[in-house]
């Protein structure tokens, strides 16, 4: 089963059960030692949940922002936090939540969609159709404008084309 939410909608037994998917997915161990881990991230208000024999098996965070490109106004969704329970890799699922934000983005009117990633995953996301995102991308942190470094990004194309290079201002923290 798969439902797109607000995370604010969600019960305190759904929240506790993304957490234990997310300690699971990345160890608070592991996360002690993660180069990202000083960044600033943005809260998704919505999500993606694939449950599998009633238990949460891939969640993705979904995000709508006012962003720009070149300077121009657009409206971007975000895909991040994504996380697939060990034992249910390889079966689709996270797969199917990125493809139902990409259907959410589309009902939103966002021209594209981005996400960012670590080099590893980037023929993953070539396989959903997600292109590399070869320009500078801005983010927030601290309420201050700095280039993301830490990992790649890359867009989607859904109402316009997914820019390949350029300038995004994600206009607030990633995600």
């Amino acid at each position: 089963m798969l439902t797109l939410d607000r995370l604010a909608d969600l019960t305190d037994a759904d929240r506790a059960a993304a957490a234990a998917l997310g300690a699971i997915v990345y160890p608070p161990a592991d996360h002690a030692h993660w180069p990202g881990r000083h960044l600033e991230w943005d809260t998704p208000e919505w999500c993606v949940r694939v449950h599998d024999g009633g238990a949460i098996v891939s969640f993705a965070g979904v995000y709508l922002r006012d962003a720009t490109l070149d300077g121009t106004s657009v409206l971007v969704g975000g895909v991040g936090k994504v996380k697939t329970h060990p034992a249910a890799r390889g079966r689709g699922f996270a797969a199917a939540a990125v493809r139902r934000a990409g259907e959410f983005f589309e009902a939103h009117g966002a021209a594209f969609g981005l996400l960012v990633c670590r080099a590893e995953l980037v023929a993953y996301y070539e396989r959903l159709g997600w292109r590399e995102f070869a320009g500078r991308l801005i983010v927030r942190q601290r309420g201050e404008a700095t280039d993301f470094t830490l990992n790649g990004a890359m867009a989607l194309a859904v109402r316009a084309d997914a820019p390949a290079a350029g300038t995004i201002d994600l206009c607030g923290p990633p995600w």
